[in-house]
Formats: structure tokens, sequence, C-alpha cells
């Protein structure tokens, strides 16, 4: 078992497509994924537009400067009042992308 917070690189890319119901998926331990999603804008923002997924960015004393993404209504230049969750990433795509996936499946996936 997995928290979605925790998941970058191939194994956010994993879960992405899982969610996305890529056929013959394989484990990235096994073979890298050919869809990076957490990586290439062109197949981020499709999801991001179509989820309605938005993304800022915080900077916290803790964590430093980071991505915040969350699904809901833009409400001007702040992350929507509405959002029950928000997931941070180290840049837009990874946030936006872990958002997705607990969307989802919820906050761990397995």
């Amino acid at each position: 078992m997995m928290y979605v917070a925790d998941l970058k690189g191939p194994w956010l890319d994993y879960w992405v497509a899982r969610a996305e119901d890529v056929p013959d998926l394989k484990m990235p331990a096994q073979c890298e994924p050919s869809l990076k999603f957490s990586s290439d804008p062109a197949l981020a923002q499709s999801i991001i537009t179509r989820e309605r997924i938005y993304v800022g960015s915080i900077c916290d004393a803790e964590l430093g400067n980071q991505s915040i993404a969350c699904i809901g209504e833009a409400n001007g230049n702040r992350l929507p009042a509405t959002a029950d969750s928000y997931c941070l990433g180290d840049n837009d795509f990874e946030a936006a992308m872990r958002c997705y996936v607990y969307s989802k499946f919820g906050p761990e996936v397995a």
C-alpha cells in the first residue's frame, strides 16, 4: 500500500494510467511507463482541463516552495473554497496528477 501523497515519477505515472484505464499496464519495477503523465505537459494538461484541476503554488516555512492542486472551480487567484482535498507536489504536474489519482482512488493505492 502506498500513499498518493508519496507517489512520484514512474509510480505516479502508473497510477494515473490506471485511473485512465490504459490497457496492458506493467508495474514500474518491471517496465518504465511509456506514458509520463507527471512530466509530459501534453498528457497532463488534457487531464487537468477535463477534471477541472486547479493548480497554484505555496511557500511554506517547513516544506519550501510547493505546487498545490485540487479539483474545483477557481476563485480568482485563490484555490477553490469548496475543494475537499489538496495535493502537494514538487511541480505543477506532479501535484495535479496526485490530485487526479486521489480523486479516483482515495488517499492510498494498493
